[in-house]
């Protein structure tokens, strides 16, 4: 952090033992810490940027277990707090037992305790996780280690331990989890596994996605987790391969790591250098390394792994570094030594800090008193990695608050304050994406960069997308040289339709001679109504028809009619079978076939069509469909994979699919993220997964061969028509 730009003060002395904080999202300025005895204190933000610790704790939890690193370690608000008052709290009861609690926030003080979610592991000791957080589907998520003793790791889905798990925000089951198998024995809370101690979680503003901080053994990781990940623990740390999610953050537990260059190991061309160490070298994308030693001392320096490059092989990676074509080697180098326990992290969502800070990720090691900065974007990649501060002891958690500038929580009670020192006269804006559920509000909140000379009046309006979304309150503020820090709030609601559709919309927060700042307003459709299908791409041989399946992932309170037709593409493939569906509250989760034909055509060309699956109050969904034209030589797409299916009772979520997609995990593997906004649901092993009888998968192979010979006749039929209008046209 250069000094010149910002300052790091002491804002807050507390009570110590402090596990977590968050500001209320609700425009009152209040900051919330976790206790890990079991007391939520309350700070207020006092006009002028000051701080007063309330009197009267929000609650003191009972009973809670507080040995090693059991306790009150997890806090989160509901997505709607401004309008229910819902704080959501993650604690050790027993030495057997965690719970996700729930109280109703009345005049600063926790009412109506009710248990959300219970029986969560522990074995009373440590690795406990702790992490808690909601998502942009309106989804409750939390983190659980492994017990300290391995429970839960590898490919066990039977427990909780070494998990992050997922719920509704009434502690009941969604549907489209990645794991559910109803009767089976899964845990079907399961969202994502392989992971250590997952001590806390955030999701980034700009992509909604899920980041994990998880404190390692050998190395401590940063994963953005998606659903029916795995991450690999405990048989991999930062060397996962194929197959596993990597970090996107790693660093070496307890220092710096050191390696060698091979004699040849550096090559610079167009201004970009490859260097080969003489061992796996494990370094992500935006990791800093420095490098001394080579006998070209044009190749030593500072630099970061570079973005844009292709996924480092084993003992190669590129990096940034300007001058003429050239190539060395030897020399060493080192990676930048951050700590040995990765602690919560937070994303810069404000204008209170220079352009390059925005969307930044923010995070600390508790027992190194660091405080890192990762540059990230677009997306999730990772830029770069920095220190951001040194001064801080025992960093547990961080915060941007409503005035633009960074919180961090000391676990000895301190709190500090980040605040950048040499701003022009601008909008200070925080946050700039809001979340809003259907029919709920939000707030954000705005303030000044520096005293103004006279009033300054402030406007939100909206300037573009859904009119479903409305500023609801706040739209004019007006600041003062004596009030201009102070966070004023907007509130924006967003009306319920039955589209069952997400809203987008833009906002534009401006006054008279300041820039305006422009915050996009998500809002997450409050049905429950979720299609699941076997597959979103079909491949048809011309002359052919083949299925997929669609099933609800919950129960409707009443009759539900699901309808597909073809919105794109062409009209020789149709909807020959399941147009339109009907499912009940008794068979919902039954999976019902749709069949897609193909006709015939004269040219030699591949067709291809768009098909929507839709009903009220539900997300629509595409299917794709491609016809392979059976003209061109060795053609063979094979049998169709859902034959059979509509028999299927669906009771393991596997949407009847017969060998879709291949392997157990398949259309949700580790690496490849599937937790997909279509919610397709995961394809699961043909005998045992889906819940079919022996005898039945045994079929399956003889179908498959059935259909084949099938096809292949009615190929070499046509062949051998086709062959005889040639020759009488050559007569």
């Amino acid at each position: 952090m250069d000094p010149t730009d910002f300052v790091e003060s002491t804002w807050l002395s507390a009570p110590g033992d402090v596990t977590g904080m968050a500001f209320a999202p609700d425009g009152s300025n209040r900051l919330f810490l976790s206790r890990k005895g079991g007391q939520v204190r309350i700070v207020q933000m006092l006009p002028g940027g000051g701080a007063s610790l309330l009197t009267t704790p929000f609650v003191t939890v009972s009973p809670v277990f507080t040995n090693s690193e059991c306790g009150l370690i997890g806090m989160a608000f509901d997505p709607d707090f401004v309008s229910n008052g819902y704080v959501y709290l993650f604690v050790t009861v027993s030495s057997t037992e965690q719970q996700i609690i729930r109280y109703t926030e009345s005049g600063g003080v926790g009412m109506d305790k009710t248990v959300v979610v219970a029986e969560l592991p522990t074995r009373g000791q440590n690795h406990d996780g702790g992490g808690l957080g909601f998502g942009p589907d309106g989804m409750l998520y939390w983190s659980i280690g492994d017990l300290g003793n391995g429970t839960g790791v590898d490919a066990d889905l039977s427990s909780l331990a070494a998990k992050v798990g997922r719920a509704r925000r009434d502690g009941s089951l969604p549907g489209d989890n990645p794991f559910v198998d109803g009767p089976g024995s899964n845990n079907d809370f399961i969202f994502a596994r392989g992971l250590r101690n997952p001590f806390t979680l955030t999701f980034q503003p700009t992509t909604g996605l899920l980041w994990v901080n998880v404190v390692g053994t050998n190395a401590e990781q940063i994963f953005v987790v998606r659903a029916g990940d795995h991450a690999g623990y405990n048989d991999y740390e930062n060397d996962q391969p194929a197959g596993f999610i990597t970090p996107v953050i790693a660093y070496r537990t307890g220092g710096l790591r050191t390696l060698n260059l091979e004699p040849d190991g550096a090559v610079r061309d167009a201004g970009v250098t490859t260097f080969t160490t003489t061992a796996q070298h494990r370094l992500r994308q935006g990791e800093r390394i420095v490098v001394t030693g080579v006998g070209d001392a044009s190749f030593d320096g500072t630099f970061y792994v570079l973005r844009g490059s292709s996924t480092p092989t084993d003992r190669t990676f590129t990096v940034r570094n300007a001058g003429p074509d050239a190539s060395s080697g030897g020399g060493q180098l080192s990676t930048m030594a951050q700590g040995r326990t990765v602690s919560g992290g937070t994303f810069y969502d404000a204008t209170g800090f220079p352009e390059s800070y925005r969307g930044n990720f923010f995070y600390g090691d508790f027992i190194d008193d660091r405080m890192m900065r990762a540059v990230v974007g677009p997306g999730t990649t990772v830029n770069s990695v920095d220190y951001w501060s040194n001064n801080i002891s025992a960093p547990i958690d961080q915060a941007v608050g409503p005035d633009g500038a960074l919180y961090t929580a000391s676990y000895g009670g301190t709190v500090y304050r980040t605040a950048y020192t040499n701003p022009v006269q601008a909008l200070v804006v925080s946050q700039q994406h809001v979340r809003v559920l259907e029919g709920g509000a939000a707030v954000f909140s705005v303030s000044l960069a520096r005293a103004p000379s006279g009033n300054v009046t402030v406007t939100t309006a909206r300037t573009s997308g859904d009119t479903d979304v409305s500023v609801a309150g706040g739209a004019t503020l007006t600041f003062t040289p004596a009030n201009w820090m102070d966070p004023q709030a907007v509130r924006v609601a967003a009306a319920a339709d039955a589209d069952g559709e997400p809203d987008l919309a833009s906002l534009t927060v401006s006054a008279s001679t300041l820039s305006d700042v422009s915050v996009l307003v998500d809002v997450t459709d409050s049905t429950t109504l979720v299609l699941l299908l076997s597959r979103t791409s079909v491949a048809i041989p011309e002359g052919a028809s083949r299925s997929f399946t669609v099933r609800l992932a919950d129960a409707p309170p009443g009759p539900v009619t699901v309808t597909v037709s073809r919105t794109a593409g062409d009209t020789d493939i149709t909807v020959a079978a399941g147009a339109t569906l009907t499912f009940t509250p008794a068979d919902y989760a039954t999976p019902q076939l749709v069949t897609l034909a193909a006709a015939e055509d004269a040219d030699a060309l591949d067709d291809s069509a768009t098909f929507a699956v839709g009903a009220l109050g539900a997300a629509t969904l595409e299917v794709s469909a491609n016809a392979v034209d059976n003209d061109r030589a060795n053609l063979d797409a094979g049998p169709d994979t859902d034959m059979g299916a509509a028999a299927d009772s669906g009771a393991l979520g596997d949407g009847g699919v017969l060998g879709d997609a291949g392997g157990v995990d398949a259309g949700r593997s580790p690496g490849g993220g599937g937790g997909c906004g279509c919610r397709v649901a995961p394809a699961r092993s043909p005998a045992v997964a889906s819940g079919r009888s022996a005898p039945y998968a045994a079929l399956v192979p003889v179908l498959a061969l059935l259909g084949w010979l099938t096809q292949r006749s009615r190929r070499r039929a046509r062949a051998r028509a086709l062959t005889g209008v040639r020759a009488s046209r050559q007569a």
